[in-house]
């Protein structure tokens, strides 16, 4: 009888300890699990700082700028700094825009500007009264019909031989009545037009 009580204890004993180890190891499968699904999402978060840092590395690049000076005719003369291609539409905006009596046709706002370029707007009744000429001031359009050697040599890829040659066709055969005929002029090609189709006019 003893005997059977004895073996009756030691099954329930090993039965106790079967359980215990059983519910152990779930535990420590769940623990695992759990680590390697923590593992992911670190390797997700650093993986996004990572994308993070180059994306603000990429926007930490700025455009070369460039120092223009602007007055006559605007709110607000002066010198103001602007990305290297800039229109001068787009500096007249920071510059306040224009006064009501600027004189627009004179001033080309769809070139790009230059660095170190003074831009002036003449006023209407500049114009009217002839005090201003845009034959005498840099970052204006260049009348292919009245400018000196001097002043055509100012335009792209123009010489002082080819400015000698633009006088010399007005000479023998009158203004310009577009600009597209300045192609008429030797040595001025489609290549050269496109140069300077931006910088000049005709009056």
């Amino acid at each position: 009888m003893k005997n059977k009580w004895f073996y009756g204890l030691f099954i329930l004993l090993v039965m106790v300890v079967g359980i215990y180890y059983v519910q152990s190891n779930d535990v420590t499968i769940d623990a695992s699990e759990d680590v390697g699904d923590n593992s992911n999402i670190e390797a997700e978060d650093t993986s996004a700082e990572e994308n993070t840092g180059n994306n603000t590395d990429g926007s930490e690049e700025l455009a070369n700028t460039i120092i223009v000076h602007i007055c006559g005719e605007v709110v607000n003369e002066g010198v103001y700094e602007t990305d290297e291609d800039s229109r001068v539409y787009e500096v007249v905006e920071l510059a306040g825009g224009l006064t009501d009596d600027a004189a627009t046709d004179y001033v080309n706002l769809a070139r790009i500007v230059k660095d170190g370029e003074q831009i002036i707007f003449p006023s209407k009744e500049e114009i009217e009264t002839g005090e201003f000429s845009t034959d005498d001031v840099e970052g204006t359009l260049v009348n292919i019909n009245t400018a000196s050697v001097e002043r055509l040599t100012t335009l792209s890829g123009i010489g002082e031989s080819r400015a000698k040659l633009i006088i010399k066709y007005r000479e023998e055969h009158g203004d310009f009545e577009i600009i597209e005929d300045i192609m008429k002029v030797s040595g001025i090609k489609e290549g050269s037009f496109n140069k300077i189709k931006d910088s000049i006019i005709v009056k």
